[in-house]
């Protein structure tokens, strides 16, 4: 409950270089391919910033509250793309027939700003690891 979100997002950045970076990101996806709260169309070199939350993300993060969409936040706190991207080795976890499309785009489709998640197709030590159900959409399996 910092009254300065913005330098909060700084002084993260900065923890993170003065421990020499992230080791190892563990993430999963959203149903519509984002990668920590970075919905899409969020800037793919972004930093630690204030986010608000896609309507879609609300209303899958009410189970943590109750299930009651009036008491989930609106806004979050976020590492970036660019963040996650600097991390060492990226793991990510998807789980369900209902991402299998996000997950069918995120790596059989190029790099694209509107599923984040994609960006780890350049990252050199990522792996993707899924359910049965989550490859459902996949072209190549």
């Amino acid at each position: 409950n910092s009254e300065d979100l913005e330098k909060e997002c700084t002084a993260y950045e900065q923890m993170i270089d003065s421990v020499g970076g992230i080791e190892l990101f563990l993430a999963g996806i959203g149903p519509d391919g984002h990668i920590a709260f970075n919905e899409p169309g969020s800037s793919l070199s972004s930093r630690t910033r204030i986010k608000t939350l896609a309507y879609s993300t609300i209303i899958a993060n009410a189970r943590f509250f109750e299930d009651d969409i009036s008491k989930v936040p609106k806004l979050c706190l976020t590492v970036g793309v660019g963040t996650v991207m600097d991390a060492r080795e990226i793991v990510v976890i998807v789980t369900g027939a209902h991402k299998a499309a996000a997950l069918q785009r995120c790596i059989e489709e190029g790099v694209n700003h509107m599923y984040t998640a994609s960006t780890i197709q350049l990252h050199r030590r990522s792996c993707i690891v899924c359910d049965e159900d989550a490859t459902l959409d996949l072209k190549v399996r």
